[in-house]
């Protein structure tokens, strides 16, 4: 019943009370905390961009630094998935890459040499890893095993076509069909799962950073962008 998002530059992350319209503001200095998921025990994992590290905000609202760069300068972390049995998977723009910290702790690269790496995402089955490359606008797809790492080709899944070049593709979130919504410039993009685009949530003028879907059901997504919150209702299908 409550929705968490981040504003960069302003160092905090709120909290809205879907029941009564509340909001609050749940942590201050920040450290420019962007891509923001839960893990299984629904703890909130955080990117700190201008931090330059990975947080966990426990479920008392204290906070355990999980990864810290170890350089000054070449940016911080941009977007995180958790999958199921606790691995999280960060993208680090600047290091063209993708980490992946284990649930005992241990960091390894686990995709790079994409330039302008962005969004991360899981499939439902999370067998499957999607990131976004922000500039071209591409969705990349690597088949993955949880314990082996990646186990087969990455390749383009799809490409987002839009006009307008001051926004790229960014954040993502998966329903219950396997179906990916990928935030850009102008609304959300939706994708079949074999990258065909079978819907757009138009948002014209809007830069959309980022959606998640509240709730079981998946008929909520509820949409970020640099000028503000939306809330997008799913219909039933006939």
């Amino acid at each position: 019943g409550k929705l968490y998002f981040t504003e960069i530059f302003a160092n905090q992350v709120h909290e809205y009370t879907v029941e009564t319209g509340a909001f609050r503001v749940i942590r201050r200095d920040s450290g420019g905390s962007n891509g923001m998921a839960f893990d299984s025990r629904k703890r909130l994992v955080m990117c700190e961009m201008l931090g330059k590290r990975i947080i966990r905000r426990e479920l008392d609202g204290t906070i355990v630094p999980l990864w810290q760069a170890d350089h000054e300068g070449k940016g911080g972390p941009n977007d995180v998935v958790v999958s199921s049995s606790g691995n999280t998977y960060f993208t680090m723009p600047r290091h063209k890459c993708v980490y992946r910290i284990t649930e005992d702790g241990k960091v390894v690269v686990f995709i790079s040499d994409i330039a302008g790496i962005n969004g991360v995402m899981l499939s439902l089955d999370e067998k499957t890893l999607f990131v976004t490359e922000y500039k071209n606008r591409k969705i990349h797809v690597f088949p993955i095993n949880e314990k082996q790492g990646i186990v087969g080709a990455g390749n383009v899944f799809a490409q987002i076509h839009t006009e307008g070049t001051e926004h790229g593709a960014d954040g993502m979130a998966i329903d219950d069909q396997d179906q990916l919504y990928v935030a850009c410039l102008g609304g959300i993009w939706i994708f079949d799962t074999e990258g065909q685009q079978v819907g757009l949530i138009a948002l014209p003028g809007e830069k959309v950073t980022n959606c998640a879907f509240a709730g079981d059901d998946f008929k909520t997504l509820y949409i970020t962008t640099q000028q503000g919150l939306f809330c997008a209702i799913r219909k039933e299908q006939e």
